[in-house]
């Protein structure tokens, strides 16, 4: 009798064993990896690496929505590569997302307007953006400059938008490292730098340029462009786990982004 009962467990067990794997690769399917571009050399505020360790504004806004409480079934994993890189890797499906502005010819990414969303509603953070300058000459010209008076050197690092009020005539000077802008700046190659001066037209941004030795940089207000980003994703990954990428456009919608942005206000 007990020889009886033991094989029908073993064959029970034989038989549910297909089942069992089913089941786990069910589970295993369920947990997705989420391949997010970031830029490979500083971008500040969006992101810096600081003693080996990635951070700034887009970092910590997801670790917000990449955690256990809120998306637990999905796993960020961070690509750096060259700016542009980044785009063609998400075009083609290489890597899966990042955050960006909206570009109406870019109909090979999906934009939350692909996943049904108005996108006027989806906007992750607005970037207001000065032009910033040194006291003297260059400072001068910048701000005749901005009143429409004449023409002035702009260094602009890889990756942000030379979209700008058609009064105004900045000569860009396109740049990938992100300290040339500050040499050639003081050594007057530039007439002003761009960078983040505000977010969301509210919070204000430290410009954090002792590193480079520089104490005197100062914003020419009014910004000259505020730029909206969103999370954009690939095609590829939106149409395989579209109601993925939904839940992650509405949880970056209820981000602390005070929480976010107080970290890199002005400390005076």
């Amino acid at each position: 009798m007990m020889l009886f009962k033991r094989l029908i467990v073993f064959w029970l067990v034989v038989a549910l064993q297909p089942v069992f794997h089913l089941f786990a690769a069910h589970n295993e399917n369920t947990h997705t990896l989420v391949r997010f571009c970031a830029p490979q050399h500083n971008v500040y505020p969006f992101f810096m690496t600081e003693d080996g360790e990635l951070t700034g504004i887009n970092h910590d806004m997801m670790l917000q929505v990449f955690n256990n409480a809120t998306l637990p079934d999905a796993t960020l994993r961070y690509v750096q590569r060259p700016w542009k890189r980044c785009n063609a890797d998400l075009e083609s499906g290489v890597v899966d997302m990042m955050i960006g502005g909206y570009d109406p010819k870019r109909d090979n990414v999906a934009y939350p307007l692909k996943l049904g969303f108005d996108l006027a509603d989806t906007i992750l953070s607005t970037a207001d953006v000065c032009f910033f300058s040194i006291a003297g000459p260059q400072f001068e010209r910048t701000r005749r400059g901005m009143e429409g008076q004449g023409e002035f050197i702009v260094g602009i690092q890889a990756g942000f938008s030379k979209q700008h009020n058609n009064k105004i005539k900045p000569q860009w000077v396109e740049l990938f490292n992100p300290t040339e802008k500050y040499r050639m700046l003081e050594k007057g190659r530039l007439d002003a730098i761009i960078q983040v001066c505000a977010m969301d037209g509210t919070y204000l941004i430290e410009p954090r340029v002792e590193a480079v030795g520089l104490k005197k940089l100062e914003a020419l207000h009014p910004a000259y462009l505020s730029n909206p980003a969103y999370v954009v994703f690939s095609d590829k990954f939106a149409n395989e786990h579209r109601e993925l990428a939904k839940r992650i456009v509405m949880l970056s919608l209820n981000i602390d982004k005070a929480k976010v942005y107080s970290r890199y206000r002005p400390r005076h």
